[in-house]
């Protein structure tokens, strides 16, 4: 029963993964980096309380995944931050 409540919980985050670089993608949403890295971080710890509750590859995965997204993020272009600094600069120069 609590493995299949793990793969539900899986699944779920998963799209919850999928739809948020979706949006990202998309421009819908512009998370800086900072906010990535904290998404990964509580996906890993969640990911690693689902291990001490004895759900292995469900918590296995998750933890995948959150150090996937956090990973993702410290290589994320970062032209957003950049523009906003070429712009401060225009203005006050």
């Amino acid at each position: 029963m609590f493995e299949l409540v793990g793969m539900f919980s899986f699944i779920i985050l998963l799209l919850i993964v999928i739809a948020f670089f979706f949006f990202s993608s998309v421009k819908f949403i512009e998370p800086t980096t900072t906010q990535m890295q904290l998404f990964g971080i509580h996906l890993t710890l969640f990911g690693g309380l689902l291990l001490l509750k004895n759900l292995l590859w469900t918590g296995f995965l998750i933890m995948i995944l959150g150090l996937f997204i956090g990973v993702y993020a410290s290589f994320k272009d970062n032209d957003s931050v950049n523009q906003v600094e070429e712009n401060t600069n225009q203005i006050s120069g």
